[in-house]
């Protein structure tokens, strides 16, 4: 007999405590990267002054960093997303602001949770699972 999402561990999915720790600080980061990401020339701020200790240019470098921080907001969308589409804007909003269920069950924009506290819990747990999968460029076809 299959286990139930909500009596599924950490073991069960492979989960470390350090490795859980540190997908959870990847998490806690989000609206940081999400301010991070600028939009257009505008964004860049160019004094006309040659920089010797940079060899690319202020443009590459922010492309470049604003598709870092586009990538790992997505990959944290997609994974609680994948975790539950019913639910997934109150995951979200758990693991990127490190609220617990109570803080999440009355969402002012979504209305209450459709799913009691260990439900919720369960879904959260394979949240980690899958964004773990989708760090480590694994397929998500194992995770139950």
């Amino acid at each position: 007999m299959e286990k139930r999402l909500r009596d599924m561990t950490w073991e069960d999915y492979g989960i470390s405590k350090n490795r859980y720790k540190e997908l959870k600080a990847f998490c806690l980061q989000y609206d940081e990267k999400k301010s991070k990401i600028k939009y257009g020339i505008s964004a860049m701020q160019y004094d006309g002054q040659p920089k010797a200790h940079n060899t690319g240019s202020q443009v590459e470098n922010q492309a470049i960093e604003n598709d870092i921080y586009k990538r790992d907001c997505a990959m944290i969308e997609e994974a609680a997303i994948r975790a539950n589409p019913e639910i997934w804007r109150y995951i979200l909003k758990s693991v990127t602001l490190g609220l617990s269920y109570e803080f999440v069950e009355y969402d002012d924009e979504q209305g209450r949770i459709p799913i009691c506290r260990h439900d919720f819990y369960g879904t959260k747990r394979k949240f980690y699972a899958i964004l773990n999968s989708l760090k480590l460029g694994h397929k998500l076809n194992d995770i139950p």
